[in-house]
């Protein structure tokens, strides 16, 4: 399975576009700011499952602060963020990750990319699509995973 990571896309449509044709992905996780993109995609590509949080930019949104999905029994908590103060520190992430028993935490609102496993918790940041990163998970039929930060133009 090919999920597409995705972040701040903050009205970079045409790239979104350029990654996602790509990427080829069956899912998208969107962890926040630029929905009306992400919805755009939806609708662009009605075959991909998008799971998608609200970012701190994404005003009349009806996404949700978090979001949850299991995949291959892994808890997979996406959030944007900025409600747990990831510019100053991972603290507060990382004490709700606990909490809600995640395996892998996917965030934004840094712009910068990120991957580091603590507590058996990985945590994964794919950057800013608007600076032309975002994040590939692959998981292969053993269900082993594999999380990889990339760039685009």
């Amino acid at each position: 399975m090919k999920i597409l990571v995705i972040s701040d896309v903050h009205g970079c449509f045409e790239r979104l576009y350029r990654i996602i044709k790509m990427e080829n992905p069956e899912m998208v996780l969107f962890s926040g700011d630029g929905y009306e993109d992400v919805v755009d995609m939806e609708y662009a590509f009605p075959e991909i499952k998008f799971i998608c949080a609200r970012g701190n930019c994404d005003y009349n949104s009806s996404f949700k602060d978090e979001e949850f999905v299991e995949i291959d029994n892994r808890k997979f908590f996406i959030t944007h963020g900025h409600i747990y103060g990831v510019k100053r520190n991972y603290f507060q992430i990382e004490v709700r990750a606990k909490e809600i028993g995640a395996d892998l935490v996917i965030f934004g609102h840094t712009h910068s990319p990120y991957l580091r496993e603590k507590e058996e918790v990985v945590y994964f940041n794919p950057g800013a699509v608007l600076c032309g990163s975002y994040g590939v998970i692959t998981i292969n039929e053993d269900k082993n995973i594999k999380l990889i930060h990339k760039e685009v133009k």
